[in-house]
């Protein structure tokens, strides 16, 4: 079961906080969803999945809310 984290109204650089906190306390493997309306996040957390090591497995958008599936590292 993957872990959802909802961060709807919320602007960079908390999505990005957010997802490596949430990160750094699952195991390796495990599916964390990202949830954001902040479009920044298409860039963003992609860039701190390659920091992280870790597989992005993907990304869409829809209306203006991205989500974004990543495995932990």
């Amino acid at each position: 079961m993957a872990n959802v984290l909802n961060l709807i109204g919320y602007l960079c650089p908390i999505p990005v906080i957010e997802t490596r906190k949430a990160l750094s306390k699952m195991n390796k493997g495990e599916e964390l969803i990202i949830i954001c309306d902040d479009s920044d996040v298409q860039y963003d957390i992609p860039k701190l999945a390659h920091r992280l090591s870790s597989e992005i497995i993907n990304i869409k958008e829809n209306e203006g809310v991205w989500e974004i599936k990543l495995l932990a590292p």
